[in-house]
C-alpha cells in the first residue's frame, strides 16, 4: 500500500510539474503579443502618409509637436529644439525678421490673428484659407502657395495648446482660378457675339432700307436733279453695305488663319496720293473739314502689301470723318530711319478717353453706337500691321482730336512672308 501511495504522489507531482511549465510556456506567448509593437497602430507612420501637416503649439506659437520632419523625410533636430510655426515653415517673412512674429507684417497675418484668437477665447476655428509666401530650402527663392488651416484648442495640465492641421491647396486654388477665368471669358465671349449680332443687324438693315426706299423713290422720280439726289444716297448706302461685307469677310479668315496678302513694290508716296484723290471727291469740296496729303517729293520704295496698307489708312481716314466736324485731316508718311516707314492719320476731332482707348482695337467693340461702323475697322486695321510687322498705335485727347500711326519695314522680310 505504501508502494502504490508513493507512485500516485509521484504521478500527481509530474503532472503539477508539467501543468506549470505549460502555463509559463503560455503565459509567454500571449505576453508577447500583447506586449509586441504593431507597426500598423504606429502615429508616425501613419502621420508620414497623410498629405497635411499637424502641429502641436503653445500659445507663443512654439511647435511642440509635428510630422513635419517625418511629412518631408527629415531628420528631427537631435538637441529637442523648438521652433515657432513660421520659422518651421521657412516663412519669408520670419526669414527675413530673424524670427517669426517680429515682421512688422506678421500683424497683418490672419492665420496668427485667427489663433490668437483662438486661444483667447478658447475655441477652435475651421478652414481659414490663407496665401503664404514661403522660403525654399536654400532661402534662394520664393514659393507662394495657398493653405487651409483649422485649429483645435485642447487644454493639458492647465496649459493652453492648440492643434493645427495645415493642407497645402495651392494646386486646388489654381485649378479654381483657371476655371474662374474661363467662365469669365467665356460669359464675356458670349456677350460679344450677342452684341456684334445685335450691331450687324442694325447696319445690315439701315442701308438697305435705304438702297430699297431711295430705288423706289428713284423711278417715280420727276426730275432728272431729283433722280441724281436719289442715285448718291444709293451709292453712298451701297460703299456702307460694301465695307461692311469685306469687315466681315475678313475677320472670318482672320479667324481661320487664312489672310490673303500679295506683296509687291510700290511708291508709298503713290498710294498716298491715290487716297488722297478718293477722299477728296467723299468730301465734295463743301465739308468744313480740309483734307492734307503730307506726300514726299522724293520716291519711298516699299516691298510691302499695298492693298492691305491702303485698307488700313482707308479704315482709318473713313473714322477721321465720321468723328471731325471741322478743321482738318492730316495724313502721310515719312523715312524713319533707314529701313523703316512711319504711316500717320490725323484728326481734330472728338478725340478718345484715355480710358477707351484701349478697348477700341478690341472686336465688335464701337464707344459711341450711334455712329454708322460695325467695330470691326481697327481690329482688323490692327491684325493687318502686326502681319506686317508693325504695330498701330493711338495718341488722342478729349476735343483736341485723334493720331493713329503704324510703324512698317521698308521690305518685308522672307520669314514673314511665311
Amino acid at each position: 500500500m505504501v508502494t502504490l501511495a508513493v507512485f500516485i504522489i509521484a504521478i500527481l507531482a509530474i503532472s503539477l510539474i508539467y501543468t506549470l511549465l505549460k502555463y509559463q510556456a503560455l503565459r509567454k506567448v500571449v505576453y508577447s503579443k500583447v506586449t509586441k509593437p504593431d507597426k500598423s497602430k504606429d502615429p508616425n507612420l501613419i502621420l508620414q502618409n497623410i498629405n497635411a501637416y499637424f502641429l502641436l503649439i503653445d500659445r507663443n506659437f512654439i511647435v511642440r509637436d509635428t510630422n513635419y520632419y517625418s511629412l518631408n523625410g527629415l531628420p528631427a533636430p537631435e538637441d529637442g529644439t523648438m521652433q515657432r510655426v513660421g520659422d518651421l515653415l521657412h516663412c519669408r517673412n520670419a526669414v527675413a525678421a530673424g524670427e517669426c512674429g517680429k515682421h512688422e507684417q506678421c500683424k497683418l497675418c490672419s492665420v496668427r490673428t485667427f489663433i490668437t484668437k483662438a486661444f483667447r477665447d478658447k475655441a477652435n476655428f475651421k478652414k481659414l484659407t490663407a496665401s503664404m509666401k514661403l522660403l525654399s530650402e536654400d532661402e534662394k527663392s520664393v514659393i507662394p502657395c495657398d493653405v487651409s488651416v483649422s485649429g483645435a484648442y485642447l487644454n493639458v495640465d492647465g496649459e493652453d495648446f492648440m492643434v493645427l492641421t495645415v493642407y497645402d491647396v495651392t494646386e486646388l486654388r489654381n485649378v479654381q482660378r483657371l476655371l474662374a477665368i474661363e467662365k469669365e471669358h467665356s460669359i464675356s465671349a458670349d456677350k460679344l457675339k450677342s452684341a456684334f449680332i445685335a450691331n450687324m443687324s442694325h447696319e445690315v438693315r439701315t442701308p438697305l432700307n435705304a438702297i430699297v426706299g431711295f430705288s423706289g423713290l428713284m423711278v417715280s422720280a420727276s426730275s432728272e436733279e431729283e433722280r441724281k439726289i436719289y442715285a448718291d444716297i444709293i451709292t453712298e448706302n451701297n460703299e456702307r453695305l460694301l465695307r461692311l461685307v469685306n469687315d466681315i469677310f475678313d475677320l472670318s479668315q482672320i479667324e481661320a488663319g487664312a489672310v490673303g496678302f500679295q506683296y509687291s513694290e510700290f511708291d508709298a508716296n503713290d498710294l498716298l496720293r491715290e487716297l488722297e484723290g478718293i477722299f477728296r471727291m467723299k468730301l465734295n469740296g463743301q465739308s468744313p473739314v480740309e483734307l492734307v496729303c503730307e506726300a514726299q517729293l522724293q520716291p519711298i520704295m516699299m516691298y510691302s502689301e499695298q492693298q492691305r496698307i491702303i485698307q488700313v489708312l482707308t479704315n482709318l481716314l473713313h473714322n477721321a470723318m465720321k468723328f471731325t466736324e471741322s478743321g482738318e485731316i492730316r495724313f502721310g508718311c515719312h523715312m524713319e530711319g533707314a529701313e523703316k516707314v512711319y504711316f500717320f492719320v490725323s484728326d481734330t476731332g472728338i478725340g478718345i478717353p484715355k480710358e477707351e482707348q484701349d478697348k477700341i482695337f478690341s472686336r465688335f467693340i464701337k464707344l459711341d453706337r450711334e455712329v454708322q461702323g460695325t467695330g470691326l475697322g481697327l481690329t482688323l486695321s490692327q491684325t493687318i500691321i502686326k502681319h506686317l510687322g508693325g504695330d498701330l498705335g493711338l495718341d488722342s485727347e478729349v476735343n483736341k482730336g485723334s493720331t493713329f500711326s503704324f510703324t512698317l519695314p521698308l521690305v518685308i522680310q522672307q520669314e514673314m512672308i511665311r
